[in-house]
């Protein structure tokens, strides 16, 4: 009896193991042709099958497209497993003459899928529509002005999504005709911006405020699809805090010049970014910097009429103490002309309490320029004028990084 029972647990234990293995096989099986299927080398190029094309015209344009399809422009090889599961869809590529690039959906897979949900029932149409149906509408203008409206409204049953454009949001279209001659008759160019609004501004901030104007943001390759490409433009500041001191300060220079220009280079908008991060802002090898996340952006009209609801348009708006930690009104940015926002940004994220750029600031160097701790915790007072504290700062970084006992020998203590 007892070896009767050994031969059925025995043959019991084989086939719990022929149907794990069997499980296994299956499971393989399946993830192994999801691979091939999505990034295997099939007809077309590996980098075109994430440009989810098929949206278009609920995409951001088709300008690069060519490029991609002949190969121009191709994926690093390697990880395909890393681009399967890729959560902030972002990759890594380069160019036919091995110039770095990098790819950017500018959203994760669940957002897409649900701005794809509302698709139809946003332009009122059946639920089982298509994309290429949208071609079929008039209205696509006054849905451009009313999607940046309702980002500007204050909104308390959805959250805000995409641009922040102020004081009135019918100027949204001059700033659309900046980087074009004209406001393009095309359908499938309008709904391209309007899909732009409504998931991420960032290929339209970067064609109004170039790389080659000098603009501290990423050169912009063109877009495929639902696919940005842009110039690899460094590594994150936050993961160069162990570079010697006087590099740091070199960024720091070049971070409040940064909140300058975005303040005042444009002769009709300001830029207000509202993610200032060390994450988000990388430098290359010549130490030149770059703000790499523009999803996140007032763009304020300075060249407006000022109706009765905006009587404090013409002062100055300073940020009023609201807690610790990076925290501000885009109400009242937008209710006057000029915020010295980006300001104190810029000043937060090199002295302020969440892993500030030049602190802990050298024994040596604040026994020898003890002005320089006091102009940046100055910067952060609200007593103080930020817009002179920005000015003396930027004078008093370029006096020590042009003096070579600072330059020369000091490293990080």
């Amino acid at each position: 009896m007892t070896r009767t029972w050994d031969k059925l647990y025995k043959r019991f234990l084989r086939r719990r193991l022929c149907t794990r293995f069997l499980f296994m096989i299956i499971v393989f099986t399946i993830s192994f042709s999801i691979s091939i299927l999505l990034f295997g080398d099939l007809k077309s190029p590996v980098v075109m099958r994430i440009t989810d094309l098929d949206r278009c015209p609920a995409c951001y344009g088709v300008s690069v497209c060519p490029e991609l399809y002949s190969n121009q422009i191709m994926l690093e090889s390697g990880n395909h497993w890393s681009r399967m599961f890729n959560a902030k869809n972002v990759y890594y590529g380069y160019t036919k003459s091995n110039r770095r690039v990098i790819l950017k959906k500018l959203a994760q897979n669940w957002e897409l899928q649900e701005f794809d949900s509302k698709l139809c029932k946003s332009w009122q149409l059946k639920d089982d529509c298509k994309p290429r149906d949208l071609l079929n509408l008039s209205n696509i203008i006054n849905k451009i002005k009313d999607i940046v409206h309702y980002n500007f409204s204050w909104p308390d049953t959805e959250p805000r999504k995409g641009l922040v454009f102020c004081p009135y949001s019918t100027g949204i279209l001059d700033f659309i005709n900046t980087s074009k001659k004209k406001l393009t008759d095309s359908k499938s160019d309008l709904i391209n911006i309007w899909t732009s609004l409504s998931i991420n501004p960032e290929p339209l901030i970067l064609k109004v405020i170039p790389k080659s104007n000098g603009w501290p943001v990423p050169a912009y390759g063109g877009v495929c699809g639902r696919l940005v490409v842009e110039a690899h433009e460094g590594e994150p500041l936050a993961s160069l805090l162990h570079v010697p001191w006087h590099r740091k300060l070199k960024f720091a220079k070049k971070i409040l010049d940064a909140a300058m220009d975005f303040t005042f280079k444009h002769d009709r908008f300001r830029f207000y970014l509202m993610d200032w991060s060390l994450d988000n802002i990388v430098a290359n090898e010549k130490d030149d910097i770059s703000f790499v996340d523009l999803e996140d952006v007032i763009i304020l009209d300075k060249h407006i009429y000022p109706g009765k609801d905006l009587p404090s348009w013409y002062q100055r708006y300073s940020r009023e103490f609201m807690g610790a930690g990076f925290t501000f009104s885009i109400e009242n940015m937008c209710k006057h002309h000029l915020s010295d926002h980006n300001l104190w940004a810029a000043c937060y994220i090199l002295a302020g309490d969440d892993m500030p750029l030049l602190y802990p600031i050298p024994k040596d160097v604040n026994a020898y320029r003890p002005y320089l701790d006091k102009l940046l915790k100055g910067c952060l007072t609200k007593s103080e004028d930020r817009f002179s504290s920005i000015t003396k700062l930027q004078h008093v970084v370029k006096e020590m990084l042009m003096d070579e006992k600072i330059v020369g020998t000091m490293t990080v203590r």
